[in-house]
């Protein structure tokens, strides 16, 4: 077939130069009958001729295999159909109807993977939404915590836009952290994963957006994606309205579940009753399909991949150096090491609600509350500092932890001089730790003591088992008679009647 140069010049030197047909072949050397052809031809029409489909001997046993291959995408990797295993399969349950050989159910398999995997997991056009797909997106919602003081939270809402049914969590920032825990925590309520999750461009899980509509993802929601095995698109930048039924149900949850104001005392029992919550708005009626939301939900459980082996740990770790009281910055935040930990490096261990600090071995040193407000005051775990602190008795009342302890012991150690205060810090100290800090209080209120031996004595024996010196027989023990009383021979003597 020649190309539309080549021919453009045959018809131009037979029509601009009256070349003839053989001087034309003789020139350009092609055969005259091709050079007859394209002069005589006047349908310059692009044919498109529709391919025929052509019949196989496997097309008997192709919904066999496609069934197969459906149920794979909720399988592990490892643990799925290949196209050798296909056809063994085949020749031990369907041997009279296999007629091919191996290559042609490996050839066939390929194919269809590749047209599965492109259908459920990239298969979202407009007003098609196939079961078990989903979009996130965050909003903002004010509720009063346990002080009583309101505050801003954030509800993560996951919703599936073929049943119209979501799920909603509440979170305390819009960070990674927050993203990938409130949705792990959604996968496990409802038992799987969605095949498919549409997203904005949002910067925990975005870190660039590349040219051709490419993404390059952080490194902590590669992770999380790679563990779970969904597909996550993501809609184009600007465009939030892509994922329009999400946004929707962020507005419709947030004035259905959040009105009036709630107030949060625990965060993961609110959580909790979200989830009630969600359950039981499915009783509706959809407002398109005339159906319960919630039987319509249970296509989109069917659909859903299984959840992974092992739970994905939600966390990240940052190495920082710890300043001359030993307390680590984060968040401009300080959180609290030991006293053997200043001035040095070690590694936070960050999750949404916590902060584990540890050395260069990842051993643990102390474990914090994560806070999301400016702190003025440094995060200590007064238990880590104690024995330091029993060096220093003055320092200690002026500490944040002195104010924490009941009042009796604010007293005493007001009114001690040092040496006492020294002498009772440390027998303190190993009771604080213990956790029996309420039994030594005790043991101050009933006594109302002056000095530390005299408290340790009294505490010692309200809190230690009384110990009763043990029986010990010997061959050499004394018979043990008894004494019986006469007092006749003392009447007489006293004159009285025997």
């Amino acid at each position: 077939m020649l190309t539309m140069d080549e021919t453009n010049y045959i018809t131009a030197l037979q029509k601009f130069e009256g070349l003839s047909m053989r001087e034309i072949a003789r020139r350009t050397g092609f055969h005259f009958n091709t050079v007859k052809k394209y002069i005589d031809c006047e349908d310059w029409n692009l044919e498109i001729k529709p391919r025929k489909q052509q019949s196989s001997r496997l097309d008997p046993l192709k919904p066999i295999i496609d069934k197969w291959l459906e149920n794979d995408l909720k399988m592990p990797r490892k643990q799925q159909h290949t196209g050798v295993k296909v056809f063994d399969r085949l020749e031990k349950e369907h041997a009279e109807e296999l007629t091919v050989g191996q290559q042609t159910v490996i050839n066939y398999v390929s194919r269809k993977k590749k047209e599965l995997c492109k259908s459920t997991f990239d298969t979202a056009i407009k007003g098609h939404h196939p079961p078990g797909q989903a979009q996130l997106d965050f909003g903002e919602v004010y509720a009063y915590n346990a002080n009583n003081i309101m505050k801003k939270y954030y509800e993560l809402v996951i919703s599936f836009p073929y049943s119209n049914a979501s799920y909603v969590q509440l979170c305390k920032s819009q960070n990674q952290e927050c993203l990938l825990e409130g949705m792990q925590r959604i996968f496990d309520y409802i038992g799987g994963v969605p095949t498919r999750i549409l997203f904005d461009n949002m910067s925990t899980a975005v870190a660039k957006i590349l040219p051709k509509k490419q993404r390059k993802l952080t490194d902590g929601f590669t992770r999380f994606v790679l563990h779970h095995r969904f597909h996550a698109a993501f809609c184009n930048p600007n465009k939030g309205q892509e994922k329009g039924h999400v946004e929707t149900k962020v507005g419709y949850n947030r004035r259905n579940f959040m009105v009036p104001v709630p107030a949060i005392t625990n965060m993961n029992q609110y959580n909790e009753k979200l989830f009630e919550l969600c359950d039981k708005d499915m009783q509706r009626v959809h407002y398109e399909k005339k159906q319960k939301i919630s039987d319509l939900f249970k296509l989109d459980i069917k659909s859903l991949m299984p959840l992974p082996k092992k739970p994905f740990k939600v966390s990240r770790l940052e190495k920082v150096k710890t300043d001359n009281y030993s307390f680590a910055r984060f968040e401009n935040n300080r959180y609290s090491t030991t006293p053997a930990y200043n001035r040095c490096e070690v590694w936070l261990e960050v999750s949404a609600n916590t902060i584990r600090v540890l050395n260069e071995k990842y051993e643990e040193v102390a474990v914090h509350q994560r806070s999301y407000e400016l702190v003025g005051q440094p995060i200590i775990d007064w238990i880590k500092y104690l024995p330091a602190v029993t060096r220093k008795p003055y320092a200690f009342k002026y500490t944040a932890f002195f104010k924490t302890l009941p009042k009796v012991w604010q007293t005493y150690f007001n009114n001690c001089d040092i040496d006492e205060g020294k002498k009772m810090l440390n027998i303190l100290s190993p009771i604080i730790v213990d956790g029996k800090l309420d039994q030594a209080t005790i043991a101050m209120d009933y006594t109302g003591v002056k000095d530390a031996d005299s408290f340790l004595a009294y505490y010692r024996r309200l809190t230690e088992p009384s110990k009763c010196p043990r029986e010990v027989l010997t061959a050499n023990t004394p018979i043990q008679i008894p004494y019986i009383q006469n007092l006749a021979d003392y009447s007489i003597l006293m004159g009285g009647d025997e």
